[in-house]
């Protein structure tokens, strides 16, 4: 098991607060049945029947944690369901929860995707009117530093790459910050792997709004290209945003470092994306 270092919140506070989201929802209590998925950096989740509970990890995830449900249940009417709240936050201790819409579907495999069902995503998300929703939304790139992020990659990622690589890094971190600057749309900044859902061939569901921010909308594109394949994407969207979504995706490697690096994470994190950052600049 790789040793994440996350904030584990008491496992009886844990069980504490679902118990009290679920009676709030009117929902069964059978710990039993119960799934606990663990990989979320700020915030855990218990799959218990129709009813998904987001725990926060800790008394400092808490603003952020009641910020991104704010904006989920803001967020209007889309061809999909994203984790709307079933009940009020509950407050046990330091940590605060809420019940969620369990959402149907199963990530889409890795290498293809319906570039119709992709361009109804990436259209229904960037069409939300950002003055309903901008008083919730992260700061822009706040993966990989937000407004620093250029300075975070240049001054401090790239310098830890191997020497025969850092000038190919510095290209790209200049290629991506060389952009024309874009109107700026609702982004959800992390559109790929198991944070779409789909059931019968369609987008089903959408979670994890908590890098939503007000950004270039190839940033979205960039992350469907890298998981469904460039060929299906740019069959869902435009040659100019491909192109723009091509600078975003190759620093890819670049901004997992930047995000190890922001975040203190453990130093064999660090070290393993410093290996993948190597292993693809050198291919």
């Amino acid at each position: 098991m790789v040793e994440t270092r996350f904030v584990r919140p008491d496992a009886g506070l844990v069980d504490q607060i679902v118990i009290e989201v679920l009676r709030t929802a009117g929902a069964p209590v059978d710990p039993t049945s119960w799934t606990r998925i663990e990989h979320g950096s700020a915030n855990l989740v218990v799959l218990a029947g129709e009813v998904a509970v987001r725990v926060s990890r800790s008394v400092e995830s808490v603003p952020d944690f009641m910020r991104v449900q704010a904006l989920v249940d803001r967020l209007p009417e889309l061809p999909f369901s994203v984790p709307r709240s079933l009940t009020d936050p509950v407050r046990v201790g330091d940590i605060v929860a809420v019940g969620q819409t369990r959402l149907r579907g199963a990530p889409h495999p890795s290498g293809d995707g319906d570039p119709r069902q992709l361009r109804v995503l990436l259209e229904a998300i960037h069409n939300i009117p950002l003055d309903t929703v901008r008083a919730d939304l992260a700061p822009a790139r706040a993966f990989m530093g937000g407004a620093s992020w250029f300075d975070i990659m240049t001054e401090q990622a790239i310098p830890l790459l191997a020497a025969q690589v850092q000038d190919r890094a510095r290209q790209q971190a200049d290629r991506l910050a060389a952009l024309e600057p874009a109107s700026p749309v609702l982004v959800h900044g992390d559109l790929a792997g198991g944070n779409v859902l789909w059931e019968n061939g369609h987008v089903s569901a959408v979670l994890d709004w908590d890098l939503a921010s007000a950004d270039d909308p190839a940033e979205d594109v960039a992350a469907l290209g890298t998981w469904h394949g460039w060929d299906s994407v740019t069959r869902a969207t435009d040659a100019h945003i491909i192109r723009r979504a091509r600078a975003f995706a190759a620093t890819y490697p670049l901004q997992l470092i930047c995000f190890a690096l922001i975040n203190s994470r453990p130093a064999n994190e660090l070290a393993r994306a410093i290996d993948n950052a190597n292993r693809r600049l050198l291919t």
